[in-house]
């Protein structure tokens, strides 16, 4: 029955509530009760866990409450309101402390590290977790031990550690009867398990798992965990390229998480969705679904979820170059991310009193005095995509927190396997030549191998311990006696070094080194964003397989050249090209050797055509070649020049296989004004189109006639 009002629930449970006044352990029947109808009544559940909170605060039964307390933070966890869910998980967590009452105390910590991993702690979480599993352990709790270890493995998950994730899995499945836990947990075990097969493992398997979990879960009609498990059944059919099921999958988890009224998982499966749709075209609804994603996590303060969104509007409006809308974007990535990593976790680390000194606790309170303007100078810093700015920005807004003649950022190249540093000093940028990571004189190198952060209060005296040699001549006078050298991480990946240095002797104390960490953090993010966007720019602008244009690119490059003929009246022209039958080597040799005889073919075109041509990959194996100032006369010499060289050629695969390839090339000359780049474009694919029809291997103009 729904809807019931307290007197009516006060008179329902009053036996069993005076039946705490005699022992508190009688608590239990209303956590057993709690368990039950949170699942499909989950207003009863609220009233019966307020009702019992009131009775608990009347007669001053503390444990009763916190357990209670617990419940609660459940009941706003679903709901996504994870600051009231925190708020009174601590609160259990400070009462069971307080009575020294363990199995509740691992319970709090379940809750805690749930949240957290919610939040993206995943740091955190893992730590919480592991206190409420030693807990449990001691106590030989193996119901509680069980969902922890559960719940680990999901934190693992979230944070992308799938085969941490999947040994905790199977470390359950071998050692405990997980399914006694009942059908919810037994649940989110099938969930997490198709999670893992999703990701790192076999596709069929992870369908296997999340048929079961489906199964399982409609004996309990239409509840919290429903809309995660058709998410992710969704997720599957994507892998498995059947659009049109994931589709449905998403749109009913959508239904089901708004009805539960969970934001949460609304906002997650609407991110599935959204790259869904993006990869079927339809991107104005993947930005309408990114767009109420971030809405929501706004207001909800959802950071993992406002990450999640704003990072593929970012990577979309990059690639279609929309540069203002790409930067919104990204800053609103950066201040969810720094939302998740600033110094308010210090302060929820120090409120569960988590191996916290005295002196440590003044140093946490320090940083917090100077968040206000570290999150400032984040701000600027990573809304610079360019190195090179990037780097002067970070120095001027370092020279507001501490004196440094010189400071320096050190971008490393896995694949190069070398490091290069630019330094600032007196206000100009310099870039020095590229180190090698063998080399043994740097400190920066030092850092990078070591991923730690060195502190040098007297170089000449302490080099030693990080290089083998050093210049020591003129140090204090004009090269840096001091010096703070931070590695720049993300997801345990160095990137690079940011140093500061000083003339001065002992130049830096213990504030600095972390006021500096917490600038690095940001630094690190602005850098590798700056890599990543350089990277994507040139992803954008050129076919990573054939070094030509993209079609994007190309296009661009074309009504460029279409806008300079509208000034000039020189005629240009448009030739489509296309390898003939080249399926027939991608399915004899396989698309490995297909691609790598394509890259043979390019560089034969390469050759042809003049370098004031723009030429770039239209599709699969057709190219648009554009060609300004150029006469019909002469395209058609150089289209045959290519044709020829392209025919005669054989491309050798192996030591002793060579293949032969032929090309078809539609040719239209751009003489009038009133037609547009792309509808040339059209004329010279309607040109091939004929050819290919026709014979093959030829070239043909197109006629207007």
């Amino acid at each position: 029955m729904r809807g019931l009002d307290n007197m009516v629930t006060n008179s329902k449970y009053e036996i069993q509530m005076n039946k705490l006044l005699e022992d508190e352990k009688n608590i239990f029947y209303f956590c057993n009760l709690v368990r039950e109808k949170v699942i499909n009544d989950v207003q009863e559940c609220k009233q019966i866990i307020d009702l019992v909170i009131n009775f608990c605060e009347e007669h001053e039964l503390d444990e009763s409450k916190a357990w209670m307390y617990y419940y609660l933070a459940w009941y706003y966890s679903d709901k996504s309101l994870y600051n009231k869910a925190l708020d009174l998980f601590n609160d259990a967590k400070d009462i069971f402390e307080k009575h020294d009452n363990k199995m509740g105390l691992a319970y709090a910590y379940n809750g805690l590290s749930s949240t957290y991993c919610q939040g993206g702690h995943y740091e955190l979480s893992n730590e919480l977790g592991l206190r409420g599993i030693t807990i449990a352990k001691e106590l030989k709790e193996e119901n509680i031990l069980i969902t922890m270890l559960i719940n680990t493995s999901i934190t693992n998950i979230y944070s992308g550690s799938y085969e941490a994730a999947k040994e905790i899995l199977d470390y359950v499945e071998v050692n405990y009867d997980y399914k006694k836990l009942g059908i919810a947990n037994e649940v989110i075990y099938k969930k997490a398990k198709a999670e893992v097969e999703l990701n790192i493992g076999d596709i069929s398997k992870a369908l296997e798992y999340i048929e079961k979990a489906i199964e399982l879960d409609k004996t309990n009609g239409e509840n919290i965990c429903t809309p995660e498990v058709y998410k992710l059944l969704g997720m599957i059919h994507v892998k498995q390229g059947e659009k049109q099921k994931a589709e449905d999958e998403f749109k009913y988890s959508c239904k089901v998480a708004n009805v539960c009224q969970s934001v949460y998982d609304y906002c997650e499966t609407l991110i599935e969705f959204s790259k869904l749709k993006f990869n079927l075209g339809e991107d104005s609804q993947a930005i309408k679904y990114l767009d109420e994603v971030i809405k929501n996590s706004t207001e909800l303060k959802l950071n993992r979820l406002l990450k999640s969104a704003s990072i593929l509007l970012y990577e979309y409006y990059k690639e279609k170059s929309k540069h203002e809308q790409a930067l919104s974007s990204l800053e609103l990535y950066m201040k969810a991310d720094n939302e998740i990593h600033n110094y308010n976790n210090m302060k929820l680390i120090a409120k569960l009193n988590i191996d916290h000194g005295e002196k440590e606790m003044k140093l946490y309170k320090l940083l917090h005095d100077k968040t206000e303007l570290l999150s400032s100078i984040g701000e600027k810093i990573i809304s610079n995509l360019d190195i090179d700015n990037m780097v002067i920005s970070i120095n001027d807004e370092i020279n507001k927190l501490m004196k440094s003649e010189f400071f320096g950022i050190t971008v490393y190249d896995a694949e190069k396997n070398e490091v290069v540093l630019r330094t600032v000093s007196d206000g100009k940028l310099e870039i020095r030549e590229p180190v090698n990571m063998e080399n043994n004189t740097s400190f920066a190198v030092y850092c990078i191998k070591n991923k730690k952060t060195i502190v040098l209060d007297n170089i000449v005296k302490e080099y030693k311990k990080y290089v083998k040699i050093i210049s020591l001549k003129d140090r204090g006078i004009k090269y840096p006696m001091s010096g703070i050298y931070i590695p720049l991480i993300i997801n345990d990946e160095v990137i690079g070094v940011m140093a500061v240095q000083s003339l001065k002797e002992k130049a830096y104390d213990s504030n600095d080194v972390n006021a500096l960490k917490v600038i690095g953090n940001y630094a690190a993010i602005a850098l590798k964003n700056a890599m990543e966007y350089k990277k994507m720019e040139q992803i954008a602008i050129y076919d990573s397989l054939t070094g030509f244009l993209t079609k994007r690119e190309i296009i661009r490059e074309g009504n460029n050249v279409r806008t300079e003929f509208s000034k000039t009246r020189k005629s240009f022209c448009i030739l489509m090209l296309d390898l003939d039958d080249f399926k027939n080597i991608n399915d004899k040799y396989g698309h490995v050797v297909g691609d790598n005889v394509m890259k043979m073919v390019t560089q034969t075109i390469s050759r042809l055509i003049r370098s004031s041509d723009y030429i770039g990959r239209y599709g699969g194996d057709e190219f648009l070649l554009v060609c300004p100032n150029i006469t019909k006369k002469n395209a058609l010499k150089m289209a045959e020049r290519i044709r020829k060289a392209i025919g005669s050629t054989e491309y050798a695969i192996d030591e002793y296989t060579a293949v032969k390839t032929t090309v078809s090339i539609g040719l239209y000359e751009f003489t009038k004004d009133d037609l547009s780049f792309m509808e040339g474009v059209n004329f010279a694919d309607l040109t091939l189109y004929r050819v290919k029809n026709k014979s093959k291997n030829k070239i043909m103009c197109f006629n207007h006639v």
